[in-house]
């Protein structure tokens, strides 16, 4: 994935440029903190099965403060509106991040 990151950003540098500020802004337009919005993105990440943007949220969690119970009941969040499935894949991919 970082490879296509990095092809995409040398190719369209302003496109990125525009995501990165719309990211940036939506992390920061509002009451939320850093640890709290992270811990979203965990769940949101878990949902959609994402397991690049998973372990890139899992790790700015950690950074964050989030602790590795925290992390989990995020991942959680996945079962009612994905399934248990991909709850348990979340998990796992959770798990195996912190773990490292």
């Amino acid at each position: 994935m970082h490879k296509t990151l990095d092809d995409f950003k040398n190719h369209f540098p302003d496109a990125w440029a525009a995501y990165e500020n719309l990211r940036n802004t939506c992390d920061h337009d509002g009451p939320l903190d850093k640890k709290t919005v992270e811990l979203i993105k965990v769940g949101i990440a878990a949902a959609q099965e994402h397991e690049g943007s998973l372990v890139s949220h899992v790790s700015q969690a950690q950074k964050a403060g989030a602790s590795p119970e925290e992390i989990y009941h995020a991942v959680l969040q996945a079962t009612g509106i994905a399934g248990f499935t991909v709850t348990l894949h979340g998990m796992r991919t959770a798990k195996t991040y912190i773990e490292q």
